[in-house]
């Protein structure tokens, strides 16, 4: 008869032996992941036929672009990846991450949903535009449920990375040059767009603060009540970026052209998370600015990362100017992007291929 003594020793022998031959052990995460390549972002299209993807992504390869960031989940992984590796395209899963329009599972949960400062639940009542559905990050249901999409996203044969979208609270306070198409004046934080006075947001606030934010006149005075929110979503991502790295895979996102600005207007406190990549969508129409404010807003990026991820700048195709796109390209570079994310596909000219090509070259292969 084996001793309990022996037997929990061949028990730790075993484990030893399956993390050893790596059946038991997270996959590693590529240390030298070359992020300075230029990006699309693609919406999900099943419909399209193999022979269809393969010639759009001729083009994309031709025209300069060696990464694209594609949602419509699992199954549009499958298709595309195989097609992507004749071309050496790297992808990665795109997906929206706290905003969960058309999401089955949450609508069955109420409670996940953010609430406003007005007592609002965004599970009936969507701010700015229908499509706003927005849960909270401070609900471990909400962290378990986002984190299985990772997870799942993740683990598919030869995706690259996860791309993480929408991973804030709603705009407290919209962009400025989108506030008159919502006939809406924002000089300051209004309780119907401040998000979320859940019951465990305020019950946590109140736990680790000793304030209780419902019983505060005026709570976007409260500093503490703000920073809160930025650690909320802060510590949701960081636990994403854990579960993408157990699988061996990088993980990004797409976010508000500079940290400062994003804590303003959204609670997303960016340079913060540990993230492989960050993709600011500098879109300088929305701010109602010019190309200058691309390479400014770039440069503020890479000073507040100092250097812990990449960062690829986003631009907004369909609002550059006419014979503008090669400046907002440049201007990105020169701010210290390692690459350009343009949004989107469907908007692009054949002269922009050639700008990403030419660009491109000169600053990620000769130095900014």
């Amino acid at each position: 008869m084996i001793s309990l003594k022996k037997l929990f020793a061949m028990m730790v022998f075993t484990c030893a032996l399956l993390v050893n031959t790596g059946l038991f052990a997270a996959q590693p995460v590529a240390d030298d992941y070359k992020w300075e390549r230029n990006w699309m972002w693609m919406y999900a299209n099943m419909q399209r036929s193999d022979e269809d993807w393969t010639k759009i992504l001729a083009q994309l390869k031709e025209g300069g672009i060696t990464g694209i960031l594609i949602g419509g989940g699992v199954p549009m992984l499958e298709k595309v990846i195989p097609l992507a590796d004749k071309f050496d395209i790297d992808v990665h899963a795109w997906m929206w991450t706290l905003n969960r329009p058309g999401d089955k599972v949450a609508k069955q949960h109420p409670d996940w949903y953010t609430v406003s400062g007005k007592g609002e639940s965004c599970f009936d009542v969507h701010p700015y535009v229908d499509y706003y559905q927005w849960v909270c990050p401070s609900k471990e249901e909400v962290y378990e449920h986002i984190a299985k999409q990772v997870k799942e996203l993740a683990s598919v044969k030869g995706v690259k990375g996860v791309h993480l979208d929408y991973v804030r609270y709603a705009d407290v306070i919209l962009a400025k040059a989108l506030q008159p198409k919502y006939n809406l004046v924002q000089d300051k934080e209004y309780p119907e767009f401040d998000f979320c006075y859940c019951e465990t947001c305020t019950s946590k606030f109140k736990e680790e603060s000793g304030i209780d934010i419902t019983k505060v006149e005026d709570p976007t005075a409260v500093k503490e009540w703000r920073e809160y929110r930025y650690n909320s979503v802060t510590h949701l991502v960081n636990r994403l970026v854990k579960i993408a790295h157990e699988n061996g895979k990088q993980i990004s996102a797409a976010v508000f052209p500079y940290p400062q600005l994003a804590r303003t207007i959204c609670r997303q406190s960016w340079d913060e998370w540990d993230l492989d990549a960050v993709f600011p969508m500098v879109y300088q129409n929305f701010y109602d600015e010019d190309m200058k404010w691309v390479k400014t807003s770039t440069r503020k990026g890479v000073k507040d990362l100092k250097g812990k991820a990449a960062l690829i700048t986003g631009l907004f195709r369909p609002q550059i100017p006419e014979g503008e796109f090669p400046t907002a390209v440049e201007n990105s570079f020169k701010g210290g992007a390692d690459g350009v994310a343009v949004f989107g596909y469907a908007k692009c000219k054949p002269e922009d291929f050639t700008t990403i090509v030419e660009l491109g070259k000169k600053y990620q292969n000769k130095g900014k």
